[in-house]
């Protein structure tokens, strides 16, 4: 789902409630460790705080992130977005997923912005046919009052999520 819909919060409900691992994607492209404690206030707020990632693979990850920059401009300036430049973004978080999923084990929960079908089903592609999306939907005007009481009226912030917001495509009826 779009940015202020609730994704965070129900990963960390899953976590806190059935023992899935409460992994936020949002770290994936700040370098930071992905797992969020599922007793913070606010968890979308909370990768902030994440421990920064070292060792193996960050390089290659911090590369990914560097060439994505043009790719989330994109999406920032609530243009079309390059598929293939997303694809290469989401399939290393993909591979970062696959990886730590048979390090740990157990269910996940995974709370990430996909913005439309084809990049759904890509991720599916990569993460596997068991892959249960949860797309959430509400009122844009609800939205648009719990982000900008999340973010404490930052309009900066309220008008960036708002403009990806604009950019997610509802899933559909065979998804």
């Amino acid at each position: 789902g779009a940015p202020g819909l609730g994704k965070s919060t129900s990963a960390q409900l899953l976590s806190k409630t059935a023992g899935y691992v409460y992994y936020e994607a949002d770290c994936f492209g700040s370098c930071r460790n992905p797992y969020i404690p599922p007793d913070v206030a606010e968890p979308s707020l909370a990768q902030v705080l994440q421990k920064p990632l070292k060792g193996e693979g960050i390089e290659e990850r911090r590369a990914a992130i560097k060439n994505s920059e043009e790719l989330f401009g994109q999406m920032m300036a609530g243009e079309d977005y390059d598929i293939e430049m997303a694809k290469e973004f989401y399939g290393l978080m993909c591979e970062d997923i696959n990886r730590e999923r048979k390090r740990i084990g157990g269910d996940w929960a995974i709370a990430a912005v996909t913005l439309r079908r084809d990049m759904r089903d890509f991720i599916r592609s990569r993460l596997g046919p068991d892959l249960v999306f949860v797309v959430l939907n509400m009122e844009m005007e609800d939205v648009m009052e719990g982000v900008r009481t999340r973010h404490k009226g930052h309009e900066g912030i309220v008008e960036m999520l708002m403009t990806i917001n604009k950019l997610c495509e509802a899933a559909a009826e065979d998804e």
